[in-house]
């Protein structure tokens, strides 16, 4: 199997569809999300991000044909909508690392240091930053599980003198 030539550039999360035909990366070296045919594995498309850098974290909502991606400079999430660039959204959690869809309630949760970014559709268009909940210094790593209305955060602090590793667990109303 032949890997997709990324041509020197550095690459931070992705995310794919179902029937994984596609996968979506972001390209940290360009700013762009590049699209990926997972049949013939090459870079079929390449979405910029102006005046966005950095981005990290990745989510598809493919029944609603969103890509939410993250970036850190600026702090800011940036919505796609059929593939073309709908809106940036701020403010954010400092270095996020993991972004979540909670789809029953039209939310992003996103993870970063120190706390965690909630966001909730307002319209198809617009969303709106609902809450910045504490977590911990480097708590950047998650997952939700809708089965489970709980978004889970591990507490790595490292770095930290006598960090310890921890486990925090926020039920989502």
């Amino acid at each position: 199997m032949k890997s997709p030539n990324f041509q020197e550039t550095p690459t931070r999360g992705w995310s794919s569809t179902a029937p994984a035909k596609k996968l979506y990366v972001n390209l940290t070296g360009s700013d762009e999300v590049g699209v990926i045919d997972l049949d013939t594995r090459q870079i079929i498309a390449k979405w910029p991000l102006p005046d966005a850098h950095v981005a990290h974290a990745i989510a598809l909502d493919e029944p609603n044909h969103r890509l939410f991606t993250a970036t850190r400079k600026p702090p800011q999430f940036i919505v796609f909508i059929r593939h073309r660039k709908s809106r940036n959204f701020s403010p954010l959690c400092g270095r996020e690392q993991r972004l979540s869809i909670d789809v029953a309630r039209k939310r992003i949760y996103i993870t970063g240091s120190d706390t965690a970014s909630v966001f909730e559709q307002r319209d198809p268009d617009h969303y709106e930053h609902i809450a910045e909940v504490p977590t911990a210094y480097r708590a950047k790593s998650s997952i939700f599980v809708p089965e489970l209305k709980r978004l889970y955060v591990a507490d790595s602090g490292k770095g930290k003198p006598d960090a310890k590793l921890a486990l925090q667990i926020f039920e989502v109303q």
